[in-house]
């Protein structure tokens, strides 16, 4: 049985000279005390070391902050890679969300690591874009590289390929999975800019008759309709379950396409559905689906049934169904446990093989300090694993999951209120950024 590399695989460790304000020195930072004298042009500046140029290596970055006292504000923290030649912009390769209490409680120390690659010189930035009161005494960045010897990347997928790295590997590469989050090949993953440029994107908007808007909530439309295709279940005939519905345009389009929907909301009546209705967010009947633009009233007619249910209480004749799905509508039922049960219990509306598709919120911000109860719940990563673990023990499939928070200036940026119609892909919720997650689940067989 081969053994994995050594430490000795990895050539010395050197440190990196830079400083967290070398590339803007005058200019003053979002946390107090910090920084130049003179106002920064981005209000959400905290600092920017200079690029530095690096061999190939892994690259280890702490963050040291003395005095540091917060109790509001979610830091932005990227490292941006540009190339020597200058070739082309600058680009963000790795981008980590904290709440700043969180490295006040770590003692003001955050530790983050990123792979470099020769041609290259990179830089380490943060952003603070919510309300804060932070404020630190000093900050200053300790980097260091671990520079990696010829054929180590090989020695290391050679072990990962032994007995011994099956058994470690196998099982965690089955549920987080890396590299781009896409709609190509959609599994359970986040809003991400490039997917907005993909032909499928376009292509669902065609049959929406929308036009291009880069926020998350047309892709969670498109992310629910391309996944439902791509997996084989937008066909004539099948069957249709939707949730939380409201006024969102996927029942018609499904209506459109053959398939027969039953779309559901809250009752008018309900006390829950009063903040729905006044936004015009809340559907009471067929006639607030209606879109011929994209459905004709006579074939919507025909594939369409509207039912009232509770998302907490769903109604137990409601099954034998190939799909059901939910966009941004489980955050809302009053508590992270709440949300998580009902994912569990819209499984049972599935025949076996059926596909369940939903749309929710997932804190970037902690993994956990969150919002837990109340109108809109946060759910972070830990509690998405949780339930892939849950519903794979109960003889079910969860597709794999993709973090990927995107890699462009688009995904970098959070949207403040008030919220933007356009640029709005992750978003300042409270003391927390956001951003939209899909979960894909499959009924076993049970």
């Amino acid at each position: 049985m081969q053994s994995p590399p050594s430490p000795s695989a990895i050539a010395a460790t050197f440190d990196i000279d830079t400083g967290p304000f070398d590339f803007w020195p005058t200019r003053s930072s979002r946390i107090q005390g910090l920084g130049g004298s003179e106002s920064s042009e981005d209000p959400a500046y905290v600092f920017h070391t200079r690029y530095v140029s690096l061999e190939s290596s892994t690259v280890r970055c702490s963050l040291v902050f003395t005095g540091l006292t917060a109790t509001l504000g979610s830091m932005i923290v990227r490292v941006n890679a540009l190339p020597l030649d200058g070739s082309r912009p600058a680009e963000t390769i790795k981008t980590w969300p904290i709440a700043v209490k969180e490295i006040v409680a770590a003692g003001g120390t955050m530790r983050l690591t990123f792979d470099a690659v020769d041609g290259m010189q990179y830089a380490v930035l943060g952003h603070l874009y919510t309300e804060t009161d932070a404020i630190a005494q000093s900050f200053t960045i300790l980097l260091d590289a671990a520079v990696r010897q010829p054929h180590f990347e090989q020695q290391v997928e050679a072990a990962r390929k032994s007995i011994f790295g099956q058994r470690v590997f196998r099982r965690a590469s089955r549920l987080l999975a890396h590299g781009k989050a896409t709609l190509a090949d959609p599994v359970s993953q986040t809003c991400t800019a490039s997917q907005f440029n993909e032909p499928a994107y376009d292509q669902w908007l065609e049959r929406l008759k929308l036009a291009k808007h880069r926020h998350r909530k047309q892709w969670e439309f498109v992310y629910i309709l391309q996944t439902l295709e791509r997996y084989g279940m937008l066909k004539a005939g099948a069957r249709g379950l939707g949730f939380g519905v409201g006024i969102e345009p996927l029942p018609a389009a499904m209506a459109a396409i053959g398939c027969s929907i039953v779309a559901t909301d809250l009752a008018a009546d309900d006390v829950r559905s009063r903040d729905w209705t006044l936004t015009n967010q809340h559907s009471e009947g067929l006639d607030q689906l209606r879109y011929p633009e994209i459905c004709p009233n006579d074939v919507f007619d025909r594939n369409v049934a509207f039912r009232v249910a509770d998302m907490n209480a769903i109604p137990a004749d409601l099954r034998g169904f190939d799909f059901t799905w939910s966009s941004c509508a489980y955050e809302h039922l009053g508590s992270i446990e709440a949300g998580l049960d009902f994912v569990r219990n819209a499984v049972q509306c599935l025949n076996p093989g059926g596909l369940a598709v939903h749309t929710t919120e997932l804190n970037l911000t902690s993994n956990d300090a969150t919002i837990d109860s109340g109108g809109t719940v946060l759910f972070r990563r830990r509690d998405f694993e949780r339930l892939a673990v849950d519903l794979v023990s109960r003889g079910h499939f969860v597709a794999q999951i993709k973090y990927d928070l995107g890699d462009t200036q688009q995904d970098a940026y959070v949207d403040v209120p008030p919220y933007s119609a356009d640029n709005h892909l992750k978003l300042a919720l409270g003391q927390y950024v956001t951003t939209s997650f899909g979960i894909v689940v499959r009924r076993g067989d049970r």
